[in-house]
């Protein structure tokens, strides 16, 4: 059965990362990173094909502050009042830019032993948004724990700000 778009006057917007969905929520209108430029998303919008840059998502509800997320290189298919949006991507302000060094510096490692040309372009996906992450938040390295260091063998969703489901 295809999904449901809102009734409401509003847009379904979801944010699907290459291995876990994000987030889904409604909204009145979604500003997105397109490739010539930012384009504001509203109801009732024609169809539209997008691809993303790496930039800003912020998605806007009347009287609520805008919710802002940090994409990837990714696209966005607009049609009847939906917006999925494929990217790697998490909420702003719930990023620990700690972690994601961490998971960099893992990705890297990852990249050197991936064989198939997939797995590495989804790693190098993976490295691109993670360094974009840590230049919008300014963070400066610090030196790994080294009892933390090594713990972490796949990717962790929580450095996103994304609460696994598989945790109690």
């Amino acid at each position: 059965m295809p999904e449901q778009a809102p009734e409401n006057g509003k847009i379904k917007v979801k944010l699907i990362c290459p291995l876990f969905p994000v987030m889904e929520k409604e909204a009145d209108s979604v500003l997105l990173p397109g490739l010539e430029g930012d384009i504001l998303i509203l109801p009732e919008r024609a169809p539209l094909f997008l691809p993303l840059r790496p930039g800003r998502m912020i998605i806007y509800n009347k009287g609520e502050e805008p919710i802002s997320y940090l994409l990837s290189r990714g696209v966005c298919e607009i049609r009847r009042n939906l917006c999925p949006v494929l990217a790697w991507g998490g909420r702003e302000d719930k990023i620990d830019a700690r972690m994601i060094a961490e998971q960099l510096e893992m990705a890297g490692k990852g990249l050197e032993t991936s064989k198939s040309g997939i797995a590495k372009r989804e790693v190098i996906s993976r490295i691109e948004f993670f360094k974009l992450v840590l230049k919008e938040l300014h963070y400066e390295p610090q030196p790994l724990d080294m009892k933390e260091k090594g713990k972490r063998k796949r990717f962790d969703p929580s450095a996103l700000g994304i609460e696994s489901k598989n945790k109690k």
